[in-house]
């Protein structure tokens, strides 16, 4: 069951709204929803030099479907997205100046994010990794270095415990889940190996979402990340089913097909930083102060997505239920994602004007795409 800090603050809210409507308790969500975008921003105006291909990638943030409209829902989907952009901008601002005041705003704004959802556990490590090396790198006495780790992790866990000790109290173990109590669907996901390794674009573009689809593709792990990523593949009964129910889906498709593209440009920058981390690790003692932050930031970015993957990876495979393999789960991770697809962008254009001129334009079309999906279902629903 969630971590309780987004329902609390929705309360005050939803003493305004009843049950059939909650739009200003929604209202929140857009509070924060916008609060998000503009951290993306300000990590994006400071850490992205390229300017035209930083905000070709920034069009990611305000286009996405799982991002957008997960940011707006009644969902602690939404405060999750906006802890974990903060996450970055505090890292960022401890990593080039690890002072106790910066770790402690660390800590807290971790403790808060445990509080809200338990995918924030995948950050946990790589922060107490960061505090470790950071004040390694200064030459920190083992025994302070020692004592702000404890005071790190304790300063989070104290904030973020509460639901993970109540669940051990009442459950027996920490994390719970609210499958281990409604198992409102059959636990059938994994087929075999074609639950892994399977993907077929083809079978996805004829069929773009899970309602009347091809029950064959709930089974398949990279098609659910992908579908889930770009569209609303598995929300066929959120209140916009015009996407979902007719044939006003297969603008799904279309965007499937587009987003191809940025998704291999987003492999490309994983696999190019992958690369440059590995790297780091064989010379970060002899490297300068400077290099030594920003390969250590990079690091971090590139551990924070893999780790919130493979979180999802480990809930998916447990419950074995399709649902459990959505994108939207490791988007507190987002940033990494947006910058993956900067670093992708990038390289390709010192590579080669037509492919970045390609990938350019896969991002514009996905983005007017999203635009008319929004624009086509905003006026459905008020007709």
């Amino acid at each position: 069951m969630h971590p309780p800090l987004y329902y609390l603050l929705a309360t005050p809210f939803f003493l305004f709204d009843h049950l059939t409507s909650q739009k200003v308790t929604q209202f929140l969500s857009l509070l924060l929803s916008a609060g998000n975008l503009y951290i993306l921003y300000l990590l994006a105006r400071k850490l992205f030099s390229d300017v035209l291909v930083r905000n070709i990638s920034f069009l990611l943030a305000i286009f996405l479907h799982s991002y957008v409209t997960f940011s707006l829902y009644v969902s602690n989907d939404t405060l999750t997205f906006f802890i974990g952009s903060l996450l970055f901008l505090l890292l960022h601002r401890y990593i080039y100046k690890p002072t106790q005041s910066n770790e402690v705003a660390l800590a807290v704004v971790m403790g808060l994010g445990l509080l809200t959802k338990g995918t924030f556990l995948a950050f946990g490590p790589v922060l107490g990794m960061v505090v470790l090396l950071s004040l390694w790198k200064k030459e920190t006495a083992t025994r302070i270095i020692v004592f702000r780790l404890l005071v790190f992790g304790f300063l989070s866990l104290s904030i973020g415990s509460y639901k993970y000790i109540e669940n051990y109290y009442a459950e027996g173990r920490p994390i719970v889940h609210n499958i281990d109590f409604f198992q409102y669907m059959p636990a059938d996901t994994y087929v075999g190996l074609k639950s892994i390794y399977y993907f077929n674009l083809k079978r996805l573009v004829r069929n773009p979402t899970f309602f009347q689809g091809d029950p064959f593709l709930e089974h398949v792990y990279p098609i659910i990340f992908y579908a889930t990523f770009w569209y609303k593949f598995s929300e066929p009964f959120n209140g916009f089913e015009l996407g979902s129910r007719t044939s006003f889906k297969y603008i799904g498709s279309l965007i499937y097909l587009v987003g191809l593209v940025p998704s291999l440009l987003i492999i490309l920058g994983f696999l190019k930083k992958s690369v440059s981390s590995v790297r780091f690790l064989r010379t970060m003692k002899e490297s300068s102060d400077s290099l030594f932050a920003k390969k250590l930031e990079e690091g971090a970015w590139l551990s924070i997505l893999l780790l919130s993957v493979i979180l999802v990876i480990i809930a998916g495979l447990k419950y074995n239920v399709w649902v459990c393999f959505q994108s939207r789960l490791f988007l507190q991770a987002f940033f990494s994602v947006m910058w993956l697809l900067y670093v992708g962008l990038k390289a390709v254009r010192k590579t080669s004007s037509l492919l970045f001129y390609a990938g350019s334009a896969s991002i514009l079309l996905v983005s007017f795409l999203y635009l008319v999906y929004y624009l086509t279902e905003g006026i459905h629903l008020l007709s």
